[in-house]
């Protein structure tokens, strides 16, 4: 599912509303996972039920055309003065879903791989890089989708 026209750089609450809209529409319709989201505040977007096994994703969504996202919580707003951005608690979500919006790509990033960062850069020049095996990850592999050759190269 791709926008008709490409989003303003400057709504990026909805920008990341729209992004979120397509995971939801890819996990339910296309993929036939169950999709719930929490009332209320939660360091994740959405719980994903994937063969009887839950998972909390935070969607995250990026129009550089760099492959340069923001993975963190936080702004630079007047009630978080002096906190600025920080990296989501280690057990509070399980996945990010990083949507490239201009290429139009998805990685489903485990939240372990990610560490204390608070961005991440999708190499788009190498073959493998660190989340080039989460491209498309829509099984939620924590190890990612590797060939065996890929993992080979890896080792």
């Amino acid at each position: 599912m791709t926008y008709s026209e490409p989003p303003s750089h400057k709504n990026t609450v909805k920008n990341g509303e729209i992004s979120e809209q397509i995971f939801s529409h890819r996990c339910f319709v296309e993929k036939g996972y169950m999709v719930s989201s929490p009332i209320g505040t939660a360091d994740y977007d959405f719980v994903v039920d994937v063969n009887e096994k839950i998972y909390k994703v935070q969607v995250k969504s990026s129009r550089t055309n760099d492959g340069h996202v923001m993975i963190c919580k936080g702004s630079n707003g007047q009630k978080n003065v002096g906190r600025g951005k920080y990296p989501y608690p280690e057990n509070s979500i399980d996945f990010f879903a990083v949507h490239d919006v201009v290429p139009d790509q998805w990685y489903i990033i485990p939240r372990k791989v990610t560490g204390d960062v608070t961005s991440i850069r999708l190499a788009y020049k190498k073959s493998v890089s660190k989340y080039s095996k989460y491209k498309d990850n829509w099984d939620f592999k924590k190890e990612g989708s590797l060939t065996p050759l890929e993992l080979e190269f890896e080792l």
